[in-house]
């Protein structure tokens, strides 16, 4: 039982671990492409990054919403937050990872996408909509 809701079959432990997966594959890409920012590696510019993290993303998004229309609605408050600092950390990265943006205002951005991105972990791992409170 997850959310109050009984699920029948195995979809839900199946998308989990897609789900999961794919956090470690975004989670992990972000970082790859913050650093090759960093040092303005040429390799940025290859096909497979500007393609790839789309996919992962989109993937990681409809396993999501599959879940929550699975096991969690009505949404508890801790998947709002977590949507919140989805967007947080989705508006973060995109500066952080911005060709016009200075230097220092990147770091920033980098530093508050991975707050962000750690309060979304946090409140997974702990259902509470305030893990570090």
């Amino acid at each position: 039982m997850y959310g109050g809701r009984a699920v029948t079959s195995n979809a839900y432990q199946w998308l989990h671990a897609l789900h999961v997966g794919c956090v470690v594959l975004s989670l992990s890409g972000f970082a790859m492409r913050a650093t090759m920012r960093e040092f303005a590696s040429p390799r940025l510019d290859a096909r497979a990054w500007r393609i790839l993290p789309h996919v992962i993303d989109t993937v990681l998004l409809a396993s999501a919403v599959a879940m929550v229309w699975l096991a969690w609605w009505p949404l508890p408050a801790w998947i709002l937050a977590k949507i919140v600092a989805l967007v947080a950390y989705v508006g973060f990265g995109r500066i952080a990872l911005s060709h016009s943006t200075r230097p220092r205002e990147r770091r920033l951005a980098l530093l508050a996408a991975v707050i962000a991105a750690a309060w979304i972990v946090s409140a997974a791992l702990t259902k509470s909509a305030c893990p570090p409170c």
